[in-house]
């Protein structure tokens, strides 16, 4: 289509711009090419929902759009729920030339943008560019839009063949539609086939989704990963890597991931929302209550508001309600229960989500000093749940985090000796239960260093020196901690060294342990221990040095 013959008289725009002035302006030089049919809005929440009743040729979004959502999240918004027609234009205009716009963008693949001031030369000759390639594949679209997805991709091999120029892009489409279809074989042979002619981008990842699907995790990790490392940071590769890590049981493997991938796009709402799943699944309360205020906030009044965001919320609250300042307590109480409110009334929630949110509430008003309202609420609770087989192990540590403040010690620790039996070899619910047991001996310094050593020993003979490094560190910090604390803790950090685990903080914190051991006598029989430890630890700096 030659570029002046493309008809503007007869497209349809709506723009999604917050300052009337560049409303009119844009009004204005749309009008110069030939528009004739268009419609304003100022804010994300009336484009989506003039987008749910209505339909546009051609979109313009502002990226900065003042307070409520940005141009972002309302393409993520309509990309999730089909609000618009493939065969829509969707353009972003920015001022913005950050990373975190570009990469939070183009994840979600607008046909094109603009970047601001915009003249009416730049929005001709950028417009037409864009129409002009979008109605390359207007057969394409067309059959999407009637859902005929057969018809879509005998479109995709006609322009493959037809068109080579754009065989590429047309198989990038082929591949989508072939998995969203679950056809994965098919669409194996698609990213197959590209990769032996040119490793781009979107077919390793799409590679990556079809070995997550089809179960071979360790090839999928391998792939995700050198994707992830790439300088062009693929951002939805970070997505699928963590899904393929938590599905090999490496949960904190998977967080730390998406910990990275919202350090580069931090205005994904779905994002935000698993990292803060995997980060309750990790008893990570600080990134738990990270990751759940962003996502609240940014899915205020959307398709992405969530019962599980607003109880997870809830419960990342309890440590301000009982540790913080009065003025921080009395809020987060307030606004702890005016989430789990929300949760309930917004929501038809099922018996997993009625029951934590019942123990969040009980928490809640306990840590909050209205223990007796705790009680009830707590009793409330357990009279939800007749069969505790419907409830996951997750679940099950939460009731124990709750018995320990409700039930006397003796019953509340019968239920957790009788939770770590069924936790069998998984590490991370190991982890959890210990942390739950930490937590709760805060007060009490004696029995919580005793509790720490113990399981960090028990790590230690099995070589699992991270963590039992991470424990044995926290007991050795304790007032009432011994020598043997800190024996132990030295251990397990040049067990740590030997793996290859170094780093600027933990030399520090080795280093202050064998600070804190100079004063040892000679004469008493660790003092040995302690030579050899300082041997070890001088080898292995020595090789880190030459290494």
């Amino acid at each position: 289509m030659a570029l002046d013959l493309i008809p503007y008289h007869k497209k349809k725009v709506l723009i999604i711009e917050d300052l009337a002035e560049m409303r009119s302006t844009m009004k204005s030089m749309l009008a110069s090419l030939g528009v004739q049919s268009m419609e304003t809005v100022n804010n994300g929440e009336e484009a989506l929902a003039k987008l749910a009743f209505n339909q546009y040729d051609i979109i313009f979004s502002d990226y900065e759009l003042g307070r409520g959502k940005d141009g972002q999240q309302i393409l993520e918004e309509v990309r999730h729920s089909n609000l618009i027609p493939a065969s829509t234009v969707y353009i972003l205009v920015t001022a913005a030339q950050t990373m975190e716009m570009v990469m939070g963008a183009l994840e979600f693949e607008p046909d094109g943008y603009i970047t601001k001031p915009v003249t009416l030369e730049i929005l001709r000759t950028r417009l037409n560019r864009i129409i002009r390639t979008k109605d390359v594949y207007q057969d394409i679209n067309k059959a999407i839009d009637r859902k005929d997805i057969n018809g879509a991709l005998e479109a995709c091999n006609r322009l493959a063949v037809e068109n080579p120029k754009f065989a590429l892009p047309a198989y990038r489409i082929k591949g989508k539609l072939l998995l969203n279809e679950n056809r994965i074989d098919e669409a194996r042979d698609i990213y197959d086939t590209v990769l032996g002619i040119k490793r781009v981008a979107w077919a390793m990842l799409g590679m990556g989704k079809v070995l997550y699907l089809q179960g071979q995790y360790d090839e999928a990790q391998k792939l995700l990963e050198a994707l992830a490392n790439t300088k062009a940071q693929y951002v939805e590769a970070f997505d699928w890597l963590a899904k393929v890590l938590e599905a090999q049981g490496k949960i904190k493997a998977a967080q730390a991931v998406l910990d990275k991938a919202v350090e580069t796009s931090p205005k994904s709402v779905l994002r935000q929302q698993e990292l803060a799943r995997l980060a309750e699944l990790n008893g990570d309360t600080d990134t738990l209550y990270k990751a759940c205020r962003k996502a609240h906030s940014l899915a205020k009044n959307s398709v992405f508001r969530s019962a599980d965001i607003l109880i997870r919320y809830a419960k990342s609250m309890q440590p301000k309600i009982k540790h913080g300042s009065m003025r921080d307590q009395k809020l987060a109480t307030s606004e702890a229960m005016s989430l789990l409110e929300q949760a309930k009334t917004e929501f038809p929630l099922n018996i997993q989500q009625t029951f934590k949110s019942a123990l969040v509430e009980a928490q809640t008003l306990f840590n909050s000093g209205r223990e007796v309202e705790g009680k009830l609420a707590y009793r409330a609770a357990l009279s939800m749940v007749k069969d505790e087989s419907v409830l996951t192990l997750d679940d099950k540590l939460d009731l124990f985090t709750v018995k320990l403040q409700f039930e006397d010690e003796p019953s509340a620790m019968a239920y957790g000796n009788g939770l770590l039996k069924q936790f069998a070899s998984n590490r991370r619910l190991q982890t959890n239960y210990y942390r739950i047991l930490d937590f709760h001996l805060s007060k009490r310094p004696a029995e919580r260093a005793e509790l720490l050593r113990k399981r960090g020993q028990e790590l230690l003979e099995r070589d699992e020196f991270e963590e039992a490094f991470e424990l044995l560190y926290k007991a050795a910090r304790i007032d009432v901690s011994d020598i043997d604390s800190q024996l132990l803790a030295l251990r397990a950090v040049i067990g740590l060294y030997r793996q290859g685990g170094r780093s600027t903080e933990i030399l520090g914190m080795a280093n202050e342990l064998f600070k804190a051991l100079e004063g040892m006598n000679a004469s008493d029989p660790r003092y040995p221990t302690l030579e050899k430890l300082r041997l070890q630890w001088a080898e292995q700096n020595s090789n880190a040095a030459a290494g």
